[in-house]
């Protein structure tokens, strides 16, 4: 992802995929933001195995990560199982539909691990932050969108991009 494609053009499918796939899998509005994450956060991360070699993974305050199982699920009664499963599962498609916009434009066909769940703030060890992008939801809950270069690519990449959209 980091010398396929234009880093703006790369940051600009992240942020339409997250915010078209969270709005239709589970009814919630995320807006730009440059509010930091507080509280008690989850992340799901996975790692493209073929076709890119980078990472991504979402950060969000523990309340969003309910909202879009209840949501999901269709039920309050929501357990930490539910919540761990429900974030992976929906990584899953967001990374799947990030992976064919990708295929779309670069005709580079990527596959990606299985995402895990972590409580807490998950960075990667020998990565840095390449592509971060903050989100309010419409309830005033907040996420990270971020994609993780290992750092020998990061050497090869002439600017870092963190923004808040």
């Amino acid at each position: 992802m980091n010398t396929a494609m234009p880093q703006e053009r790369l940051a600009e499918i992240l942020d339409q995929v997250i915010r078209e796939i969270t709005q239709q899998a589970a009814g919630i509005t995320l807006q730009p933001s440059q509010e930091a994450l507080e509280g008690e956060l989850c992340t799901v991360y996975i790692t493209f195995d073929k076709g890119f070699h980078t990472s991504l993974s979402i950060c969000a305050e523990a309340p969003l990560f309910l909202r879009l199982a209840q949501s999901m699920m269709m039920t309050e009664e929501i357990t930490d199982q539910d919540v761990e499963a429900v974030a992976k599962e929906y990584f899953n498609v967001l990374c799947g539909h990030i992976a064919a916009r990708l295929f779309s434009e670069t005709k580079v066909s990527p596959r990606f691990s299985v995402p895990v769940f972590y409580r807490g703030r998950y960075v990667p060890e020998e990565h840095s932050k390449h592509i971060v992008l903050t989100y309010s939801s419409d309830k005033n809950r907040h996420a990270q969108m971020i994609q993780h270069l290992p750092l020998e690519e990061e050497a090869a990449v002439p600017e870092h991009r963190e923004r808040g959209n």
